[in-house]
């Protein structure tokens, strides 16, 4: 940082964004204060501690899944040094309610590794590959640059329809990745599910591989997070809501009702959060009223996918499954779109199930805003019958206790959407210069989504404060801007 001097940083966000741009920029010197509305610090990689009739539990957000092309995000923790908390999870399982259950692995190099999930699969032949050709076109042929002008106002339905995906290939390849999207699948823009499959299978050969943490996100990654910020010297407060930003003379200087004063500004909210923080930021002269008048404007149609729900239920009966079984994903099976035999994944729950003689399971209920306000025995109720036939070992089982997380803070991945994203620097593009945006809503000019893209837009974010200050700035790994072609094509 300059010499000599003390710059001081308000980052407003305490999730994954919020933290990766407070890292860079602690580790650099600046004086970091992060501020979270919710009372625990990570976003979607939160842990909380519930105490249950079976006992007290670390209890996640829900399972993530690490994949192959979070480069920054490996990165953040190789630095923490939590390698050893994460395990590879190289076969996908998939349950069908039409067809035999398939599981997935992709071994390069390209194309051969595309070939032989096809080989290997259980329904699928060379000729259902041969009937979505057009369709196989669009993703080989992925270009960053052009995707959302070419595909964003289109569903994904629509553009299966129009590229003439078979039935049997559309149900088993392409339904899949919308079902765990959060969104609605009906609604989900093309743009948006072309970025999907190419970051996580085609993007490069070992796209597909992922892994899961060994303990809960917490212990694994959080914690060690926010100590390594605290000895640092950042300060970081929870349950501490942002009612808006102060803006004077076209910069944002701190936030409303607070006399402390910032150099810069990172906002890292969820959607919700913004909008909520730029209806009540203040502009204290001319300048500033037109540079957050154009913000606003910009900013404006980001929307937050439908409600969803994740309930982790501790049963009095075990489960025995093959090492691939314990993720199941279930895109048939509404309101189930996943299952995680967390007995099978996690330490803490593992040694429950062999002390107890039970099972630990997590159901991931997407897109179901029909659930909302509902307690957690009615919903696992309303949808037991498709449990037990998934999970033929819980017929009969008592759910001994649950933990229910509601929640209504995912982006939206609906048609439009893709070309509504502000880039990092749309503030400074407005006419802010001190202030830069990050999380999984901001568009990125390299493929990246979900985990990685907060990750990657925080260290973006906090490369527009080091660049402005002459600083040098953050590295940033990223995957390909094409698809591999027919012959392999990865750089």
């Amino acid at each position: 940082m300059p010499c000599g001097a003390a710059r001081r940083v308000l980052v407003v966000g305490g999730g994954v964004a919020g933290l990766s741009a407070a890292l860079e920029l602690a580790e650099r010197g600046y004086q970091v204060t992060l501020k979270e509305a919710a009372a625990v610090l990570g976003g979607r990689l939160h842990t909380r501690d519930e105490r249950l009739r079976t006992g007290t539990f670390r209890v996640e957000h829900g399972l993530h899944m690490w994949f192959w092309q979070y480069y920054n995000f490996f990165d953040i923790i190789r630095r923490l040094g939590r390698e050893r908390c994460f395990r590879p999870l190289v076969e996908v399982y998939y349950e069908f309610k039409a067809y035999r259950p398939e599981v997935v692995r992709s071994v390069g190099p390209y194309p051969f590794n595309v070939v032989n999930v096809v080989r290997e699969s259980s329904n699928l032949s060379l000729l259902d590959v041969a009937g979505a050709r057009g369709a196989l076109g669009d993703m080989t042929g992925y270009d960053h640059d052009l995707n959302h002008r070419r595909f964003d106002d289109e569903t994904f339905e629509a553009w299966g329809r129009r590229t003439r995906v078979s039935r049997r290939f559309w149900d088993i390849v392409m339904a899949p990745v919308a079902s765990v999207t959060l969104n609605d699948p009906a609604r989900v823009s093309a743009a948006e599910m072309l970025l999907y499959m190419h970051l996580f299978f085609l993007g490069h050969p070992r796209a597909f591989r992922r892994s899961v943490a060994t303990v809960d996100h917490g212990t694994a990654l959080i914690d060690p997070w926010v100590a390594r910020l605290r000895s640092l010297g950042a300060t970081l407060e929870v349950s501490a809501p942002v009612a808006g930003l102060l803006l004077e003379a076209g910069r944002a200087v701190g936030e409303v009702g607070s006399p402390a004063r910032h150099d810069a500004v990172v906002l890292a909210s969820d959607v919700g959060g913004l909008h909520r923080i730029l209806a009540g930021t203040l502009a204290c002269d001319a300048a500033s009223a037109a540079a957050l008048a154009a913000l606003r404007a910009r900013l404006r149609r980001l929307a937050v996918a439908p409600a969803y729900h994740v309930l982790r239920g501790w049963f009095d009966r075990p489960i025995l499954r093959r090492p691939v079984e314990a993720v199941i994903e279930t895109p048939q099976h509404r309101p189930i779109n996943l299952i995680a035999i967390f007995s099978m994944l996690e330490e803490q729950s593992a040694a429950w199930a062999r002390e107890r003689g039970g099972s630990v399971v997590e159901l991931h209920l997407y897109n179901t805003p029909e659930l909302s306000g509902l307690g957690a025995d009615v919903v696992y109720e309303s949808i037991r019958g498709q449990v037990e036939q998934l999970l033929p070992e819980l017929r009969g089982a008592r759910a001994l206790d649950f933990s229910l997380g509601a929640f209504q803070n995912f982006t939206s991945l609906e048609v439009g959407q893709g070309k509504s994203r502000p880039t990092s620097d749309a503030a400074i593009l407005a006419g802010i210069p001190n202030l830069a945006l990050a999380g999984d809503w901001v568009h990125t000019r390299y493929p990246s989504a979900l985990m990685e893209r907060a990750v990657s837009t925080g260290r973006e974010a906090a490369n527009h404060i080091l660049f402005a200050d002459r600083v040098r700035e953050v590295s940033l790994s990223t995957a390909s801007k094409r698809g591999p072609g027919i012959l392999p094509r990865f750089g």
